[in-house]
């Protein structure tokens, strides 16, 4: 977060950036945007009474989206919102790579020299990292993604140019996440942005165990309920089955007890049904918690892009449950006095 503000204050004056920083943004208002291969997609995210609102939605085309987003944030009096943005994986590379054994401070610096044999040696990149929770052997794996540092630096002037405040860059694969329930139950998420690959994840307490993309099913949104009878849905079932072979005998994890489906298709209840069914297990079309707006449904939405916003909500929560406790404690030692 630092070093993309860091980042991001270089591009600009740091007079300019200070005042956007500390701009008064609406109140519980938070913009989400996602890059995809054919668009940037655009969701408005709104807290009332504590349940999350989705207000607005809207795409621009790759040619002209930093002037529209200008528009769209002057239109709707979003300026100093927070701005989150997911990218799906025609923007990152994403590795498996054996975790250095260095110190936790010491883990970014020295994961830069393998990452460099995976990747271009001229490439100017941005890197992050996250550690899995669970791993074969015992042999401790980060999970990595690389990304140009040049079109990072391209979106997040557009954001600043917007009037918007860049609080978080994210991909695909964690974004979806973030919309997942609470629960130590593991469950299995499938959810696809359109025209592109099914990514696949294995989720507990909303933490990402395991994530993989499933290719073949660009297309699956052509498909009648009777074509996607004839082999599609089979084909599903045994890359789901595969996955969860893989979470339970080699990480050694507890059985997935759910399915979550978001696909690009209008029979993702058919799918589901069809699904659970020949699996055994239950499965249900993805449905965050968040509040739909007027003529908005979670069909037509973008995952990446509502979980990339919907982030900002449950790290308030995080951050209250985490005081809570805190407070309470205080509480009693006063009473104790």
């Amino acid at each position: 977060m630092y070093a993309i503000e860091v980042l991001v204050a270089m591009l600009i004056s740091w007079k300019d950036y200070l005042t956007r920083k500390f701009m008064k943004p609406p109140v519980g208002t938070v913009v989400g945007l996602a890059f995809t291969a054919e668009q940037v997609l655009c969701s408005v995210l709104r807290q009332k009474d504590g349940n999350v609102f989705w207000e607005v939605d809207a795409s621009f085309s790759h040619h002209s989206w930093t002037k529209s987003l200008a528009d769209f944030v002057k239109q709707h009096k979003l300026q100093g919102a927070p701005c989150y943005f997911a990218l799906t994986a025609h923007w990152y590379k994403m590795h498996n790579i054996d975790r250095p054994d260095v110190a936790d401070a010491e883990v970014f610096n020295a994961i830069k020299w393998p990452l460099q044999e995976l990747t271009s040696q001229s490439a100017d990149l941005i890197y992050d990292y996250a550690d899995l929770p669970a791993n074969v052997g015992g042999q401790k794996k980060l999970l990595v993604v690389a990304l140009a540092r040049q079109e990072v630096e391209k979106l997040s002037r557009a954001i600043f140019d917007a009037e918007l405040e860049l609080a978080s860059v994210s991909i695909e694969e964690f974004a979806t996440v973030e919309l997942t329930p609470l629960r130590q139950d593991a469950i299995i998420t499938l959810v696809q942005e359109h025209g592109e690959e099914v990514v696949l994840n294995i989720v507990k307490n909303r933490t990402l165990y395991f994530s993989r993309r499933l290719k073949g099913f660009e297309n699956i949104g052509t498909f009648s309920e009777v074509e996607l009878d004839m082999g599609i849905i089979d084909s599903l079932c045994v890359q789901i089955q595969r996955s969860m072979d893989y979470f339970e005998s080699q990480l050694r994890q507890a059985p997935v007890k759910e399915l979550l489906l978001k696909l690009d298709t209008q029979f993702t209840d058919f799918v589901s049904q069809k699904i659970s069914t020949a699996m055994g297990i239950p499965c249900r079309s993805f449905t965050p918690n968040i509040e739909c707006g007027d003529k908005l449904n979670f069909k037509m939405a973008s995952f990446s892009c509502l979980g990339a916003s919907y982030s900002h909500f449950v790290k308030q929560q995080s951050e209250t449950a985490d005081i809570a406790p805190k407070r309470h404690a205080e509480e009693q030692r006063e009473v104790s006095h």
